[in-house]
């Protein structure tokens, strides 16, 4: 529908003394399918022409006049409305998916652009716990959506691989721990957890423990060679983690890769007159800009913070990637600090500072066992892929088609912890529901994929070939007219779902194109019918299947063919 847009806002900029890129930019979509298929709203020109929007409408209207693959156009009220031509829309939408195939959708708004993501960064020396699964979740997701407008997408798992937190381990492990306690990662959790139990008993330990800490920034041996292998451990871990998610980073640079490149961002900052001394610790001052505290840069003892990290990472990203764009996918809770960072920024006069954006979460309550205790990541995937079967089994014909179920009930346990997430507003807090969350019934996961795996099923048992050079011209059902506009839409919901960074706009879409086709089957039936009407209805069942699993492979949910 893209061809279609762009002719309208034409039509529409000629008439209105726009620029054809400002009109395209102010269609929009009626709430309402009956209204139209897009509608230029009147009030950005009411000011300028000094009439009222629903007279500009009536006059815009009556001078556009014809536009190809247009039927009407009608003023309704402020806005002018465009009606297509079913026939040339369903002749355009679906040939053109049948030529990309897989590339369907994609654009090349961002060739030649990088957009840098950071994204899930879990800290290392402790098992994954739920906390960071959504910003795996949505990071990964607008890895693979920016990545289909084109742009060259960089996913950085910033590992929290340093800081006091390791002198505090090293403590636990040279205390309380074995030797192969390295090796495990569980372990290392335990006698972390040993080691604050025992500080509120022993405040000494905290001192022992930044000792340590200083030991590691000044390059002692085995204070590094303890942290090398706690790091090692934990990244064993982690990958395993991703590989059962389907989430994948082009680099592994955690805090720690950035020791030798904080002296540089501290000295400038100081060199620039920014950082200064308050009782020892290095600070910028950020009153004059609205920010209180300051920004720290270094402990009075000589140790870096998270944000002096933060600093030399974003200076290393620009210098390697020189990116259009840097997204941190971190808890809104964060908000503060990257408000710090991002002006620190700017003050040592980096322009490509406003290109860096903190891309907000929120929290997730309810994800417990059935005890109701909280739990790590695994044991949540586990839980998922456990409920997703006994649910399947419920289901004794499907069971029978599947050769592996166990495969299938744990893509389908990813699915729905997935969509359960990217199904809802990213900056909203969400309450998880496990048995609203595995259902084969509403808006989840598991109804999106059973979508995909439906038409799978009608194309092996439909018993006719599929023929590219259908006839769909006889796609004349309002039930056919309604999936062709969804289909046709695909391109821009990604667009809108990557530049809002909001992936929820995309699992919604694909809802939208699962009811559409839930409700098209009685009306649009394949098999036995008429030949030349059947391969039609296949063509656009393919094409339907096509987007699905496409859209689903966005939000890193797999399409299956059996379930």
């Amino acid at each position: 529908m893209h061809h279609f847009r762009k002719e309208i806002a034409e039509a529409v900029a000629r008439q209105a003394g726009l620029e054809p890129a400002q009109a395209e930019a102010a269609l929009m979509t009626p709430p309402r399918r009956e209204m139209g298929d897009y509608a230029f709203p009147c009030f950005v020109l009411a000011k300028a022409m000094k009439k009222s929007p629903a007279e500009l409408a009536k006059t815009l209207a009556r001078d556009i006049g014809s536009i190809p693959g247009v039927d009407r156009v009608e003023a309704v009220g402020p806005y002018v409305n465009f009606v297509l031509n079913d026939a040339r829309l369903a002749e355009a939408v679906l040939r053109e998916a049948v030529a990309q195939g897989a590339r369907y959708g994609q654009s090349t708004d961002g060739a030649g652009k990088v957009v840098v993501i950071d994204y899930s960064s879990p800290n290392i020396a402790k098992p994954f716990h739920v906390g960071h699964l959504r910003s795996t979740i949505i990071g990964s997701a607008l890895y693979r959506l920016f990545g289909m407008l084109g742009y060259t997408a960089v996913g950085i798992n910033h590992l929290g691989d340093w800081g006091t937190q390791f002198g505090k381990q090293i403590v636990a492990l040279k205390r309380w721990g074995r030797p192969e306690d390295v090796h495990d990662l569980m372990a290392l959790n335990r006698l972390y957890v040993q080691y604050h139990q025992e500080e509120e008993r022993q405040p000494a330990l905290a001192d022992e423990a930044r000792a340590w800490f200083r030991r590691q920034e000044a390059g002692d041996a085995e204070a590094l060679e303890l942290w090398r292998a706690i790091r090692e451990t934990s990244l064993q871990y982690f990958q395993r983690i991703y590989r059962r998610l389907g989430v994948q980073f082009d680099a592994y640079l955690g805090e720690s890769f950035y020791n030798d490149k904080m002296g540089a961002i501290v000295e400038e900052a100081a060199a620039k007159g920014l950082a200064t001394r308050s009782q020892g610790a290095l600070v910028v001052d950020l009153s004059k800009q609205g920010i209180d505290p300051p920004a720290m840069l270094q402990k009075a003892d000589g140790t870096t913070l998270y944000i002096t990290r933060d600093l030399a990472a974003a200076k290393h990203r620009y210098e390697t990637y020189a990116f259009h764009k840097m997204l941190y996918v971190v808890g809104a809770a964060q908000s503060f600090h990257f408000q710090q960072l991002f002006t620190v920024l700017k003050l040592l006069g980096y322009g490509w500072a406003d290109a860096c954006a903190h891309i907000p979460f929120g929290l997730v309550h309810g994800m417990s066992t059935r005890q109701g205790n909280v739990i790590y990541l695994e044991e949540l995937l586990d839980e998922a892929r456990q409920r997703a079967l006994a649910y399947m089994r419920q289901n004794v014909e499907k069971r029978q088609e599947l050769e592996d179920e166990n495969a299938v009930a744990e893509a389908v346990g990813i699915g729905a912890i997935f969509f359960f997430d990217l199904s809802r507003q990213r900056v909203k807090d969400y309450t998880f529901d496990w048995d609203r969350a595995v259902s084969f019934d509403g808006d989840t996961g598991p109804y999106l994929m059973n979508a995909h795996a439906r038409i799978a099923g009608i194309i092996r048992k439909c018993g006719i070939e599929p023929d590219s050079r259908a006839d769909v011209s006889l796609l004349v059902e309002p039930e056919a007219r309604v999936l062709v506009r969804l289909v046709g839409q695909y391109e821009e919901k990604l667009r809108e779902a990557a530049t809002s960074t909001e992936p929820s706009l995309l699992a919604n879409y694909l809802l939208d194109l699962a009811h559409a086709l839930h409700a098209s089957y009685y009306k649009l039936r394949v098999k036995e019918e008429e030949r030349t009407l059947a391969q039609a209805r296949l063509l656009l069942y393919m094409v339907v299947k096509q987007v699905l699993a496409s859209g689903l492979a966005v939000l890193g949910i797999p399409a299956l063919e059996r379930m």
